[in-house]
């Protein structure tokens, strides 16, 4: 269900970005964009390029004002009920996104936005799931259920061009609401927050996993220390690791529609499949780093900093030198093949991230996890209108391949400084304030 609700939170970012190019006329700032036929796959609206970047900005409006409060809410109400009023607002929201859409912009960034709130909670609550459930030898492969996320950037740009082509970019709204319809059923049948609560669960298994968490994970809430938090040197570098991971990330979910759109001139289909491209990558190497980690971790007694760190050069240093090769395009004009190449094996690396520092806050305070998840959302989900505005500036008189190297230049250099800091200042060892003072430890 964690690989299914991770699906969900890239269904309900993805398919927008795919319909915003069959709902706005674009403005041709280059004589290439002028010659593009915009076909007709529903109502077009008279967005200017401000506003469709605010559209495209909201969601994460949204998501970063959520994003800390919701990993409270995940330690304080629990993932279960916090994963499943907040799904069943984004479908209600995503329905009613299609009538109330038009020149005017202004509620369909409305619901945008309400989208975006709702989505803050899901991954603080997805890594409180995997630190109540998962015994510590086996949380490389508890990791691996977020590559729901990666698989949705593999499947829903295609669907959601075939969708478009053929019924209309509306139906790209209500089949996604009725996609997180079953999703929330089956939430509400499947999940619980603690393995000793859930209907499917034997009392023998809830009893190991309980055993082998060996009092790092106790049942309970207590306000969790974010002053200490802040203070920590190693959280410190963590959530900037994770800033520069999300900046490339949200470039591939979000602007590589566009890119391809604007810089290189694809068509919707084309677009939708190759924006699948990277995912492909993404899913296969997220597989692998997840299976070598945890294999690793089970057979051999390997210090987790040194696989930590050592991945950070697969996660953070190895993207950002890939990204700063597009800059390469102001001596020589790169190929789209050379491009999409470049663009798919930096995704490739990027998804260790997932045995890195996005898998860090379960070694810092698995107590606290969905607190610390949703501190780093927070900072991390201003890439969503940082990038949005510099790109803006960028192509204010001309939207090109060299442009667009000048904004992965920029993302490439905050993959290596987020890298090295984290190389230098991480840790892995379970912090003091960890400690849940005041709770009952959990009883099988």
């Amino acid at each position: 269900m964690i690989v299914w609700a991770s699906f969900m939170g890239f269904v309900f970012l993805g398919h927008f970005q795919m319909s915003i190019l069959a709902m706005m006329y674009k403005e041709h700032r280059n004589t290439t964009m002028s010659n593009v036929t915009q076909e007709d796959f529903g109502p077009r609206y008279n967005w200017t390029l401000y506003q469709e970047g605010q559209l495209i900005s909201a969601f994460y409006y949204g998501l970063s004002i959520m994003s800390f409060p919701g990993g409270i809410l995940a330690d304080l109400v629990g993932p279960f009920k916090t994963i499943l009023v907040t799904n069943i607002i984004m479908v209600i929201v995503t329905s009613v996104s299609v009538p109330v859409s038009g020149d005017n912009w202004i509620p369909l960034f409305t619901c945008r936005f309400i989208i975006g709130l709702c989505s803050g909670p899901s991954s603080p609550c997805m890594m409180s799931l995997i630190a109540k459930w998962s015994p510590p030898n086996e949380k490389s492969l508890f990791m691996s259920c977020i590559l729901g996320f990666i698989f949705g950037t593999l499947v829903t740009p295609p669907i959601s061009s075939i969708i478009i082509i053929h019924l209309g970019w509306e139906w790209s709204f209500y089949l996604t609401s009725i996609v997180g319809v079953l999703f929330v059923v089956a939430w509400f049948i499947l999940v619980s927050d603690y393995p000793i609560d859930n209907w499917f669960c034997s009392k023998e298994e809830a009893t190991f996993i309980n055993d082998s968490l060996e009092g790092t994970v106790i049942k309970g809430w207590m306000k969790p220390p974010i002053w200490k938090m802040l203070k920590s040197v190693p959280f410190i570098v963590m959530v900037m690791g994770h800033f520069g991971v999300v900046s490339g990330i949200f470039f591939i979910v979000v602007l590589l529609p566009k890119f391809f759109y604007e810089a290189l001139h694809f068509d919707l289909i084309k677009i939708g499949h190759m924006a699948a491209i990277p995912g492909v990558g993404r899913v296969l190497a997220g597989l692998l780093y997840g299976g070598v980690v945890g294999f690793v971790s089970k057979k051999y007694e390997f210090d987790k900093k040194y696989l930590r760190k050592g991945l950070v050069t697969c996660s953070h240093l190895l993207p950002g030198i890939f990204l700063l090769i597009f800059l390469f395009n102001f001596l020589f004009e790169f190929g789209e093949y050379l491009v999409l190449g470049i663009l798919v094996m930096a995704t490739v690396c990027t998804s260790a991230a997932m045995v890195t520092t996005t898998m860090n806050p379960q070694d810092l305070a698995p107590n606290f996890a969905g607190t610390q998840i949703g501190i780093m959302g927070l900072f991390g989900s201003t890439s969503g209108f940082i990038y949005p505005a510099i790109l803006v500036e960028l192509t204010k008189e001309k939207s090109d391949i060299h442009q667009w190297s000048i904004l992965l230049s920029i993302i490439g250099g905050v993959y290596l400084t987020t890298g090295f800091l984290f190389i230098i200042f991480g840790s892995t060892s379970i912090q003091s304030w960890n400690e849940k003072r005041s709770a009952i430890q959990l009883n099988v």
